[in-house]
């Protein structure tokens, strides 16, 4: 089977902290791992193939062979659909994973918590629990 070269957006992330952040994605949360060449790796919260992926290289995996600085471990977050947020959470908490807050109702429908991932990236995990006019919703 040939592979198809994708063509949407793939946050990317620079880590030192590959093959935790690898055994985070694929084994707490479950996510597929959809490529992995060693210094990267593309990981998928579905099965869909069209679906969205988050991807974490080395920092010195550049093909110019210069290191750039990793990411910081601030000021991302990342909001992942699931069909349950509070089904998710209690699977995460069982798993031993960070935490922010419970499962909470949000004014523009979403029920969702925070997980912070190996590299201090906040996933908020939602599932929409009402349909919401955004344009009267107070944020």
């Amino acid at each position: 089977m040939a592979l198809k070269n994708p063509n949407r957006l793939f946050p990317l992330f620079l880590t030192e902290k590959l093959e935790e952040t690898k055994r985070y994605y694929t084994e707490t949360l479950g996510f597929r791992l959809s490529y992995d060449s060693g210094p990267y790796i593309q990981v998928a919260c579905s099965d869909d193939e069209e679906g969205p992926e988050l991807c974490f290289m080395k920092p010195d995996a550049f093909p110019d062979g210069a290191a750039r600085p990793a990411f910081a471990g601030q000021g991302v977050i990342v909001s992942v659909p699931t069909p349950s947020a509070d089904t998710k959470y209690k699977a995460l908490k069982r798993a031993g994973a960070e935490l922010i807050g419970e499962p909470q109702d949000k004014p523009w429908g979403w029920r969702s918590f925070f997980a912070v991932d190996p590299n201090g990236i906040l996933l908020d995990f939602f599932h929409v629990y009402k349909e919401v006019d955004l344009n009267d919703a107070a944020m």
